[in-house]
């Protein structure tokens, strides 16, 4: 069992994201953006972030940044279902480059989803 963070600035996703891995068997916390992220990281790191790429107020990239600089140890998973003119592989190949530990599109799949946790928790 890991802690997890979801963040994302969607309802929806942020539950369903939330109810896949508490039956994976995982204790869950959420953050609407990365302002909310950070505070929540600064009282409790995470084993593990799922970390949306495009919010407001802060992106999941700016969050990205903040996460390798301070808290190095946390393993990332960022999703992204694309944007209007940005397609999901592209914005996905960027944070890879960023340093994610791992990428996977919207919708999520509850198998294949629970199953990437499992490979970046080691």
């Amino acid at each position: 069992m890991a802690f997890v963070l979801v963040i994302d600035d969607d309802p929806v996703f942020r539950e369903i994201a939330r109810t896949m891995l508490l039956d994976g068997g995982h204790e869950v916390a959420v953050a609407e953006d990365g302002v909310q992220a950070l505070k929540a990281i600064e009282a409790r790191p995470p084993d593990l972030a799922v970390l949306d790429m495009l919010m407001p107020n802060r992106d999941g990239i700016e969050t990205l940044g903040d996460l390798r600089r301070r808290w190095p140890s946390v393993k990332v998973i960022m999703v992204s279902a694309g944007a209007r003119l940005l397609d999901a592989d592209a914005l996905l190949g960027a944070a890879r480059a960023l340093g994610a530990d791992a990428t996977l599109g919207k919708p999520l799949q509850k198998a294949p989803f629970l199953q990437l946790v499992s490979t970046v928790l080691g």
